[in-house]
């Protein structure tokens, strides 16, 4: 007779579906390597966070991660860094390094935007950026409230519960699970 692990299976499949396998990796992996000449963890990082810019963008990317790891930067230090160096406004990929290097850090993806009813504006690059940068900040302010209340303390509850294997993980990244998660 055979014996099902039914909590177990039902953790590692739901791990398995998030990409946490690839996460636990990257954040067991960034501070013991040089994250700027690692070619496979900038594999893993460009799969799990779908990095899909050219090399020189990701030299310039992974140049800045390196030299900023050690340090505390700023969301604004990563996005202006980045800014100047490529033309583009990162937001997205500058919250996800800064997110690594600090996991209290919540990550800009479209959907939590979306679903905390934030939105880019800007004519010029510079109000994009100084836009980028208050949406960021203002991100901050609501998991750190949500974390806060019943419905943040259940949500952290309720993800322990299922997956016992990823209690290290931040309570923010376990909200950042449920927001990605919530699609329109």
């Amino acid at each position: 007779m055979i014996y099902i692990d039914s909590k177990k299976v039902i953790e590692t499949r739901i791990a398995e579906s998030m990409g946490f396998d690839k996460y636990k990796q990257i954040m067991e992996t960034v501070r013991k390597t040089n994250v700027s000449t690692d070619l496979d963890f900038q594999r893993i990082f460009n799969a799990f966070y779908r990095v899909r810019r050219n090399a020189e963008w990701r030299k310039t990317y992974y140049d800045l991660f390196e030299t900023s790891k050690n340090s505390t930067p700023s969301f604004e230090s990563i996005i202006r860094t980045m800014y100047e160096a490529t033309g583009n406004i990162e937001a997205s990929f500058s919250s996800k390094m800064l997110a690594t290097i600090n996991p209290e850090m919540p990550i800009w993806d479209r959907y939590v935007v979306q679903n905390l009813c934030l939105e880019m504006r800007g004519k010029t690059k510079e109000d994009q950026l100084k836009c980028a940068v208050d949406l960021y900040n203002k991100m901050i302010s609501w998991y750190e409230g949500f974390l806060q209340t019943e419905n943040g303390r259940d949500c952290i509850a309720e993800f322990d519960r299922i997956l016992p294997g990823y209690v290290w993980m931040s309570d923010v990244k376990k909200i950042d699970f449920y927001l990605w998660s919530i699609r329109d």
